[in-house]
């Protein structure tokens, strides 16, 4: 027979359990849809953010460290009939991923929703507005994915852009003419899940300045950063995004 101190020893780890399991459902029943759904509260988010989800981690106001980001209104979707630009002949077919990426914003590869910020840097002497200057940063896209897709656009970008080098494409953003379009590999930042970076230039546009664009996945969003952009921000929207994703506070 138990003793009354086996008896209290026994019974306060089933309280301990018992009050376990009740804060577990009540988390469940008022902080997220994790359990509900069967995944595990923390685990990444397998389909792809809203446009509404996307517009609440684009970076506004001051959150870029030395920079003023100020949101775009959001764009209509493309239309499905959309017409995509036309890679000339004669140019490797890898190159028509670079052209869907930064000419279409992914016709071929459609994300489910895009957002974009304006970037300037804080503080604007002259009172004016700001001149945009393609070398620095100047904007940031997000895109969302499932993670498999947007790792294939990676895999895509990854591949192209050393056997692109020079190649000509028909195009309606400037102007609905052949644009000679110069493509070079970056260093890629270590951010994210995996980073792609390179520059690209439109040759003999009235545009003709080389924009280096940095290309950052985390799970199914992809952040495009063009102009030059400091280490910290990438590695800074990253942790904003993997939180936001798992369902971490952060």
């Amino acid at each position: 027979m138990a003793t009354r101190a086996t008896r209290a020893t026994i019974m306060v780890p089933r309280r301990l359990r018992a009050l376990g399991v009740a804060a577990a459902l009540l988390a469940c029943g008022t902080v997220s849809t994790a359990c509900a759904s069967g995944e595990r509260p923390g685990a990444p988010r397998a389909q792809p953010l809203t446009e509404a989800e996307l517009m609440s981690v684009l970076p506004s106001g001051h959150d870029l460290p030395g920079y003023a980001a100020t949101p775009r209104p959001p764009a209509p979707a493309p239309s499905p009939a959309a017409v995509p630009n036309a890679l000339a002949p004669g140019s490797p077919a890898q190159c028509a991923d670079l052209v869907d990426f930064e000419l279409d914003h992914g016709l071929r590869h459609r994300p489910a929703a895009r957002v974009v910020a304006d970037v300037s840097p804080r503080g604007n002497p002259s009172g004016g507005p700001p001149q945009r200057r393609f070398r620095t940063l100047h904007s940031v896209s997000l895109a969302s994915h499932t993670v498999g897709e947007a790792s294939g656009v990676m895999d895509s970008l990854r591949k192209a852009v050393p056997l692109c080098g020079t190649f000509v494409a028909y195009t309606l953003a400037y102007g609905g003419q052949d644009a000679r379009i110069r493509v070079g590999a970056l260093p890629a930042p270590a951010a994210g899940d995996e980073a792609v970076a390179f520059d690209w230039t439109v040759e003999g546009n009235a545009m003709d300045e080389t924009v280096p664009l940095t290309v950052v996945r985390t799970g199914g969003v992809i952040a495009v950063y063009s102009g030059a952009v400091p280490a910290g921000i990438p590695q800074g929207q990253h942790r904003r995004l993997r939180a936001f994703l798992s369902g971490s506070p952060g």
